[in-house]
């Protein structure tokens, strides 16, 4: 069986949930939407939640807090644990399963299948950025892509997007944007991880003006902040752009993942932080974009188009709570690549002058899924969710649901149709045995802190005895495992019979056998000879 540890059970049941919710808004004018992707933000690394608590001092964020004071902020928005099935899911509109459940390894390839046979989004999937521009949007994305660039057809100038400014893999240095485990690792310092794309001007390539000295670090003068470059072109987007027609911007910025180097201002600020340097990096990170975020902000407010832009920000996953990940996800348990609440419940808020004035300074508890965004903008631009180009490779729909008549006060949880008896009867996370978060076990000195949920091939069927259950609405710390309690035996067997049948939905095609010595490999090579020593694509 598939394991799920890029699933959570309660973001994919939003569909059912919420399937009363009418498809398209009416009535209104577009929008100007910005989508601002975080990476790796820890649940407690946010000042309107670090409030009154221990780590508040090395938490700031104004910028953050004064959109969430201003804004609808997200308490239940769930994501995958890792980078790329959230942010493929985000782009396609898919659960992760239905899409890219991996981060996998970039220079694998199947020829046998020239649409799905690499890493990442399969090239016959609609994004986000094709439904926007045919419905009038100007498209641009900056930052982190990491949804694949294998081919050509997987990059953002094939996806809709007018023009873009990415680095391609998990990360990269934030100061020499040398790739780091992209396809020519573990030689991390043999190519730069840089693209940039410009439909005006025709050019889709290695951004060879924009790479900096080899030892640029925070040290040196003279050389550019990697979020610092991201944030300049967003800005540039934004005071560019004619205000007659609708903005479209996905910035995805690289903080707050590793490797953490702030600039050094930065990490003087924070120099009480004395204990650990990583919590310290990070603290420093998270000070710097939440800066940057202000700016984008302001940009907004001196383009005049403030009053009309929906923003919505995000993380993409729970924080690394390891000693060398900096992050805390108090008071959920786990974090980065685990199914506890830490890993895949975030961040989230939405603000800006579209949200209507009721739903300012407000908390929406309801479930929504990172995939859930791209139903949502399809119905503020006018676009039909639905993926026909995908249906016709024969592959997996699209899972979205339009959130917006919840997000904008229209509708209520718990509206019609017995909603509400359904999400409360769907109050339990279910956890297989063959989900033993391997970091949190390696992370927790105490033996008796580690989850132990029993025999995994005894999870799905009867007696499930392979199973922790938890109730994430009245317990959000996952303290009290439920799978003894005999009361909860009805809900165990739904839930693991729930589980066989999303398993069977999984799409997972064959990506190529990964290469022996990457160095040497196909994509590398083809790197160092043909794109100028840049990451990118190596296939047509």
């Amino acid at each position: 069986m598939q394991p799920l540890h890029s699933l959570r059970l309660t973001s994919l049941l939003v569909a059912i949930m919420m399937a009363v919710i009418p498809a398209f808004v009416s009535g209104a004018s577009k929008p100007h939407i910005v989508t601002i992707i975080l990476d790796d933000w820890g649940y407690n690394n946010w000042g309107y939640r670090a409030k009154g608590l221990a780590n508040r001092l090395e938490v700031k964020t104004p910028n953050l807090d004064q959109l969430a004071a201003k804004g609808l902020v997200l308490d239940r928005h769930y994501t995958a644990s890792i980078c790329t099935p959230t942010r493929a899911a985000f782009q396609t509109g898919r659960n992760p399963i239905h899409v890219d459940a991996s981060n996998g390894v970039e220079a694998r390839f199947n020829p046998a299948d020239p649409i799905s046979g690499f890493e990442g989004i399969p090239t016959n999937m609609t994004v986000i950025a094709e439904k926007m521009k045919a419905a009038g949007y100007r498209t641009h994305f900056v930052g982190k892509w990491h949804v694949g660039h294998a081919s050509r057809r997987q990059l953002p100038s094939a996806r809709g997007y007018s023009t873009s400014l990415a680095y391609f893999n998990a990360q990269n240095d934030f100061w020499s944007y040398a790739a780091i485990a992209g396809i020519c690792s573990p030689n991390n310092n043999l190519l730069t991880d840089l693209w940039q794309h410009n439909a005006t001007t025709s050019t889709d390539g290695p951004a060879v003006t924009l790479k900096p000295n080899s030892t640029c670090a925070y040290t040196q003068n003279n050389c550019l902040y990697g979020d610092e470059l991201y944030q300049q072109r967003a800005s540039q987007v934004i005071m560019s752009h004619d205000p007659k027609k609708p903005l479209f911007l996905v910035w995805a910025p690289h903080a707050i993942h590793s490797p953490l180097e702030p600039p050094a201002a930065r990490f003087d600020e924070f120099a009480f932080i004395n204990d650990n340097t990583a919590r310290r990096n990070y603290a420093a990170t998270l000070a710097d974009i939440d800066m940057r975020i202000g700016m984008i902000i302001q940009n907004l407010k001196s383009k005049k188009i403030w009053s009309s832009s929906l923003v919505v920000v995000m993380s993409d996953n729970g924080g690394p709570i390891s000693f060398a990940g900096g992050a805390s996800n108090y008071p959920l348990r786990g974090g980065k690549y685990g199914n506890f609440e830490g890993g895949a419940r975030v961040n989230a808020l939405v603000s800006g002058g579209y949200l209507p004035q009721a739903r300012r300074g407000a908390v929406a508890t309801g479930l929504i899924a990172a995939e859930d965004w791209y139903a949502t903008y399809c119905a503020l631009a006018g676009q039909d969710p639905v993926d026909s180009k995908a249906s016709k490779a024969g592959l997996p729909p699209v899972d979205s649901i339009n959130m917006w008549p919840y997000l904008s006060g229209q509708v209520s949880w718990c509206n019609t149709g017995g909603v509400c008896m359904y999400a409360a009867a769907q109050s339990v996370g279910l956890l297989r045995g063959s989900t033993l978060l391997t970091c949190c076990r390696a992370l927790l000195s105490d033996p008796s802190l580690r989850l132990n949920c029993g025999d995994p091939q005894k999870a799905t069927t009867s007696p499930y005895t392979g199973v922790c259950l938890f109730d994430v609405f009245t317990d959000p710390t996952e303290s009290t495992n439920l799978a003894q309690n005999a009361t909860r035996q009805q809900d165990i067997a739904r839930l693991a019979q729930r589980i066989v049948s999303i398993n069977k939905t999984v799409f997972a095609p064959d990506r190529g056998a990964i290469p022996a010595n990457l160095v040497d490999s196909v994509a590398c090579k083809y790197a160092v000879a043909n794109l100028s020593g840049f990451e990118g694509p190596w296939l047509a």
